[in-house]
Formats: structure tokens, C-alpha cells, sequence
């Protein structure tokens, strides 16, 4: 999304945002709701749902990291097998390397649904946030 000057009141302005963060958070953008959140909080603390939102959207972004981490610890670890076994060429280090994370994805989706609640509900909550007070 290019930048733009909003204009409007104050209360026009975080209305945009915060429907711009919503937005973000129901496609899976976490920065960038993130980043339209503090637009808001930086000029109206106090704006209804605002920091709740924040809330929701800085664990869904750590949530997110881990599993994109844990993907690529899978994929190293594969490879890392892939070389002591000595494999014929590269094709099956590819091969292995998209395996690994492939269970390190599946490792860590079972560890957050031990923790808590699979990941896919808490999608679906983000997709559905309530609407603020006005």
C-alpha cells in the first residue's frame, strides 16, 4: 500500500486505520497491521479496541515467526542429514531440505496446539474481530 496523507478528522483517520489493520490481520499481515496500529496509538491512546487489536496482532506475528522458523530449522537439519549420508547429488538435498521443512512446520503446529489451540482457530479469530465502540 503506496503512503498516503489521510485527511478527515482524527476520528476518520483511526476509523481508517483501524479497519485498514483488520484488514491486514484477517490476510495474515501482522507487520503491517502492526504498523497501522501504531498510527493510531501514537495519536489516540485511547481509541477503542486499539490496543487489544495490538495485542492480538504482535502474538499472532510471534506465532507466525516461530513457524516460519521451525520450517527452516526442519530444512537445515534434513540437509544436515542429506550430507552425513553423502547423497548422490543435489536434487535429494532439495528433496529432503523441503521434507525437513515440511515436519518442522508440522512439529511446530503440534507444539502451539499442545500449548494452547491449533493455529487454525486462531485464524479464523482474526478473520472475525469485533468492531469498535463508537
Amino acid at each position: 500500500m503506496p503512503k498516503t496523507m489521510l485527511t478527515g478528522t482524527l476520528e476518520e483517520q483511526c476509523a481508517f486505520l483501524y479497519n485498514v489493520a483488520q484488514e491486514k490481520m484477517a490476510a495474515g499481515n501482522f507487520t503491517g497491521a502492526i504498523h497501522a496500529l501504531k498510527e493510531i496509538l501514537a495519536h489516540a491512546p485511547a481509541y477503542p479496541g486499539a490496543q487489544a487489536l495490538m495485542a492480538q496482532a504482535k502474538t499472532r506475528k510471534r506465532e507466525q515467526g516461530l513457524l516460519l522458523w521451525a520450517a527452516f530449522g526442519g530444512a537445515i537439519v534434513a540437509i544436515f542429514f542429506g550430507t552425513l549420508w553423502e547423497l548422490p547429488n543435489d536434487l535429494w538435498l532439495l528433496v529432503l531440505a523441503l521434507g525437513g521443512a515440511g515436519v518442522g512446520f508440522l512439529v511446530a503446529n503440534a507444539i502451539a496446539m499442545l500449548r494452547k489451540r491449533p493455529l487454525a482457530d486462531a485464524v479464523q479469530d482474526v478473520q472475525k474481530p469485533a468492531a469498535p465502540d463508537t
